[in-house]
Formats: structure tokens, C-alpha cells, sequence
């Protein structure tokens, strides 16, 4: 099972009603009527292969030291309203869009934006997040 799956996010692609254009996405499903950890899946939505990879740089950029407290680094994603805030200790990502924090292991998001990246590679172009 993949990191993305044990956090309910499943990769797919439909194709839009002109027949022709591809869009990849990601869902959610319904745990006791709710969904869960929706507010990953709306960050990482619209970012496509390059996007997806600035956002692992510039976390592996950060050079996370386990001896110093880190907070309030924030990480832009491809929706301008969307961003993930970097914490620690311990080092972890929290999405805060609804007013009710999601906060996953940095490793695990790592692991995510992977998963993503190379579902979006899988994909052939033309495709929605084919420039981004």
C-alpha cells in the first residue's frame, strides 16, 4: 500500500467533456461521513511533475535540524489560496484550510508529493497539469 493511500488519497484520472483533455486528481473517500485529510488532496491537486518537484526542493532545502525548533515556514503550492506550513519538532506538514489542522510526518509528506509526481509522469501528454 502506498504512504498516499494509508493518508485515503487515491490518484485518478477522467477525462473532461470535450472528450479529449485529461485531468488527473485526487480523492477522498467519505470515514463516518466526513472526508478525511481533504485539505492534502486540495494542495496537491493543482500541481503538476515541475510544481510538484519545486515543492520537494524547497522542503529538502530547509535542512531540518533535529535540535532546533522550527515553525511558520510556509510552502506555496499551485493554488495561490493553498499552502502547507512546515513544523517541528517533531518535523511534520500541517494544512490548515478548513480551520481544523491536518498535520502528517514531513517523511510522509515527502513520500506523498513522490507518489504524486510519478502518477503525474505515468500520465501521457497533453494532460491538464502537463505545464505546471
Amino acid at each position: 500500500m502506498s504512504v498516499a493511500n494509508q493518508y485515503n488519497l487515491n490518484f485518478y484520472i477522467w477525462t473532461l467533456s470535450d472528450g479529449v483533455t485529461v485531468k488527473p486528481s485526487i480523492g477522498v473517500s467519505l470515514i463516518n461521513g466526513s472526508t478525511k485529510n481533504h485539505e492534502i488532496a486540495s494542495f496537491l491537486e493543482p500541481n503538476g511533475i515541475r510544481l510538484t518537484q519545486e515543492i520537494i526542493d524547497d522542503i529538502n532545502s530547509l535542512n531540518l535540524d533535529l535540535n532546533l525548533p522550527f515553525e511558520d515556514y510556509n510552502i506555496w503550492g499551485g493554488n495561490q489560496d493553498e499552502s502547507v506550513e512546515i513544523k517541528s519538532p517533531p518535523f511534520r506538514a500541517v494544512f490548515n484550510t478548513t480551520g481544523n489542522p491536518v498535520e502528517i510526518p514531513i517523511a510522509d509528506f515527502l513520500q506523498i508529493l513522490q507518489e504524486w509526481k510519478f502518477f503525474l509522469q505515468d500520465i501521457p501528454n497533453p494532460h491538464w497539469l502537463s505545464n505546471r
